[in-house]
């Protein structure tokens, strides 16, 4: 393509955009490109702020899926955006990473989704921090061309545990598919055990509904390298018995709800997946977790 040529498509896809953006009617904040958009929380957390890293390939922004992407403890949303950016050309997805930050949302919020309060009981599905998701996906659709109704939602590490945690109590109905990659630890779907580790009586409490957790499409996606016990590990008794490195915790969990639905006679629609090679990396886990999701669309 010679330089006129590459200005006369420029200027078309300008003047398209603007078409377009004229007959929406919406004020757009997510365009073609990479960029950071903040986001001003609702409701309970009214006065917080997320920021929205994102990325829009090139194309045809109405029909591109949408894929969330949860950035791990060091709560870099830009860092993870730049990880699947690449992916996000190459397989034609929009891309939004919302960042936590660990002074407004504590572990407890984030990693843990603000499940309970101090005295450990349980709240209110619209006092977790599960529902900012929506809201964030529903503030992307207002101030954008996509016409997706659902996303899909990846998480590795702390975000591995706020993804399955999310579908466990959050139970959001915009949720295509899910991949939970690398959990450092794992809230299991049994009342025989106490929260966090299991969910005791949040099936009363909290309203969770096992039947509908283990009908989501989720992938627990593991490196199989991922075997050191570093100081960012959770070392408590209950965590090692889920297996003493996430690479055993991960297997450990599936296993336990393969088995739990199969005895509760349950639809079991997960998998598991292993990324070859890789250690605790979401650069290493984000092409496999990519390649499952769109790779053979």
């Amino acid at each position: 393509m010679n330089r006129k040529q590459l200005l006369l498509r420029t200027l078309l896809l300008a003047l398209t955009t603007m078409a377009l953006l004229s007959c929406s009617g919406k004020e757009l904040l997510f365009t073609e490109g990479t960029g950071m958009v903040p986001y001003a929380c609702q409701g309970l957390y009214a006065g917080k702020t997320v920021k929205v890293f994102y990325h829009i390939p090139a194309g045809n922004v109405r029909t591109m899926p949408v894929q969330i992407v949860m950035h791990g403890m060091s709560r870099n949303g830009d860092g993870y955006r730049d990880h699947w950016v690449p992916l996000a050309d190459q397989y034609g997805f929009i891309l939004l990473a919302p960042q936590f930050s660990e002074e407004e949302f504590p572990e407890i919020a984030y990693q843990q989704g603000n499940v309970v309060d101090e005295t450990g009981a349980f709240l209110p599905k619209e006092a977790m921090t599960y529902p900012i998701i929506d809201e964030v996906f529903r503030y992307f659709q207002a101030h954008s061309l996509s016409s997706a109704k659902k996303y899909n939602i990846y998480g590795h590490s702390a975000g591995s545990q706020f993804v399955h945690r999310y579908l466990l109590f959050g139970d959001s109905p915009l949720v295509d598919r899910a991949v939970a990659a690398n959990a450092g630890w794992y809230t299991f779907p049994t009342d025989t055990i106490g929260y966090p580790y299991g969910i005791g009586d949040g099936a009363t409490k909290a309203g969770t509904d096992i039947r509908t957790f283990y009908g989501k499409q989720m992938i627990v996606l593991l490196g199989d390298a991922d075997t050191l016990r570093s100081s960012s590990l959770r070392q408590t008794p209950e965590a090692d018995a889920q297996g003493l490195t996430r690479l055993e915790r991960g297997n450990t969990f599936f296993a336990f709800c393969q088995a739990d639905a199969a005895r509760r006679q349950m639809t079991f629609n997960w998998k598991k997946a292993y990324a070859a090679g890789a250690g605790h990396s979401d650069a290493k886990m984000a092409p496999e977790a990519a390649r499952l999701l769109y790779g053979q669309q």
